[in-house]
């Protein structure tokens, strides 16, 4: 990993739950589309009242992406620390292999010298 970098699955899930609260949060103060009536006819002028339906309905679609790209988001990084504590896991597998397996002292490993063991 680049050097000033670390990541840990602890923090990434942290971090994918934190993103998830945050669009759930939006989600819930989402604007009413149904206040846009108050600017529709007769209330204003026909021109203003389209204008703002066509504002409002860019508005509520573009909050839309933002809930969703925070829910991906907060995916990924869940899928990202999972995949990490499979890596991890692994690594700690082949770790407690390699200490489970024989010790065999350097002076008696294969070639060093005539042992019927065959190290």
């Amino acid at each position: 990993m680049p050097e000033g970098f670390e990541s840990r699955p602890q923090s990434l899930n942290g971090n994918a739950s934190v993103l998830l609260e945050l669009a759930g949060l939006l989600q819930a103060g989402r604007p009413e589309p149904d206040l846009i009536t108050m600017a529709a006819t007769p209330a204003s002028h026909a021109d203003v009242g389209d204008k703002v339906r066509r504002f409002s309905d860019f508005a509520c679609d573009q909050y839309q992406d933002a809930v969703a790209l925070l829910l991906s988001l907060s995916t990924k990084l869940r899928a990202t620390a999972a995949g990490h504590v499979q890596v991890d896991e692994g690594v700690a597998g082949s770790m407690d292999a390699l200490l489970r397996g024989r010790l065999v002292p350097p002076g008696d490993r294969a070639g060093d010298n005539d042992n019927d063991e065959g190290y």
